[in-house]
């Protein structure tokens, strides 16, 4: 039995730069200058106090397993002015095997969140919210983290950002009342007004360069003191807060006599996460899947181990693919011939998750899943039914 999976995604944010900055800039302070100054005094007081309540941020290389895909930099605690320089410092000196951010952060020093946030992207890193459970050697990411307020400018710095189910983000809801003015001197509010246009263009600049609807920071000033903007599932993917995941419908393309379903990946591949579309076709009668990856050079003298896992109904059924049906295409695909059993479970299944091991050497394990919908089966169906050849 054989089998495969893929994810393919073609949306990609381009950074906004020069003058359609200015003017995203300019339309934002237009609409919200008031809050947008309040929202500078406030924090010049909020963000920058505090740094004493939790331990300053720690880092440390963990994993869980052998794989380097599955390790992380584990970011835990507060964001102090000195974060920044101690996370460069540990990339510089220290072995990190992954590519990944683990963060759980109560917040701290903005500036030195945004820094931070940077350096994660000028490295190219990946950012993930969660708290690391060690088990032995190894262990595992489990829910009940949380990124707040500076935490969630620097996890806004990831290449790739994910919030599994059970972990939160927040940005603190800025708002400047009559009594919290009262409550500061007024040499110090003049000072914080007259920063107000320079930090908020700061962190609108940067929300733009990291990809980031800017609308976020709107939502960031509008609510009581000392409240915390959770953003649901919906506006994490609304506001690009995190990196779609998975591949869209499948879709019919001609080729030759016959037709060949496709699903592709919805956003960029990554280190570790080289799967880009999931095809299937049949050829003189005979079905067939096709994992294609996004810089995985394969070795056709090196088949790769290849499997599938099937599920309908709650049920899995995993089917591995034996050498004698593995052929590599150019040095990005690999075909699977599928025998009738796997085309039947395929046609009722409501879920199909693939693995192919290249080797460390060839980008690692490429894996995905893709729910299907009763229009996808019946698309891959066609596909097995009108032969390319």
């Amino acid at each position: 039995m054989a089998l495969l999976f893929s994810r393919l995604t073609d949306v990609q944010v381009l950074p906004v730069q020069g003058k359609e900055m200015k003017k995203s800039l300019g339309r934002i302070f237009a609409a919200h200058g008031w809050r947008v100054a309040a929202f500078a005094v406030v924090a010049f007081f909020a963000l920058s106090s505090g740094a004493a309540r939790a331990e300053s941020m720690t880092f440390e290389n963990v994993c869980k397993g052998n794989n380097a895909a599955s390790c992380y930099v584990r970011a835990e605690g507060q964001i102090t002015a000195e974060t920044p320089a101690l996370f460069s410092s540990y990339l510089k000196n220290e072995h990190s095997d992954g590519n990944k951010v683990l963060l759980h952060s109560p917040g701290g020093s903005l500036i030195a969140g945004l820094e931070l946030g940077e350096l994660i992207r000028a490295r190219g890193m990946e950012t993930e919210i969660g708290i690391w459970k060690s088990e032995g050697t190894f262990g595992d990411t489990v829910e009940g983290g949380y990124c707040m307020s500076a935490c969630s400018y620097a996890f806004l710095g990831g290449e790739v950002r994910r919030i599994p189910d059970g972990n939160r983000l927040g940005f603190h809801q800025f708002y400047l009342s009559g009594e919290r003015a009262g409550q500061v001197p007024s040499s110090q509010v003049d000072q914080a007004l007259m920063s107000a246009q320079e930090l908020s263009s700061r962190i609108v600049r940067y929300l733009l360069e990291m990809g980031i609807d800017a609308r976020i920071f709107v939502l960031g000033t509008g609510a009581k003191p000392d409240d915390m903007f959770v953003p649901d599932a919906a506006q994490l993917e609304e506001f690009a807060l995190v990196t779609p995941e998975g591949f869209g419908a499948f879709f019919l393309e001609p080729y030759k006599q016959g037709l060949v379903a496709a699903s592709k990946r919805k956003s960029a591949t990554r280190l570790y996460d080289l799967a880009s579309q999931f095809s299937s076709y049949c050829r003189k009668n005979k079905p067939y899947v096709l994992i294609t990856t996004d810089g995985g050079i394969l070795n056709p003298d090196e088949l790769p181990t290849t499997s599938i896992n099937m599920f309908s109904k709650g049920r899995g059924i995993k089917a591995t693919a034996t050498k004698d049906i593995l052929r590599v295409v150019g040095d990005s695909s690999v075909e699977v011939e599928i025998n009738d059993k796997v085309v039947e479970l395929l046609s009722v299944s409501e879920r199909i998750e693939f693995s192919l091991f290249l080797g460390m050497s060839s980008g690692g394990e490429v894996r995905g899943a893709i729910d299907l919908s009763d229009m996808d089966r019946k698309i891959i169906a066609a596909s097995f039914r009108f032969c390319i050849g």
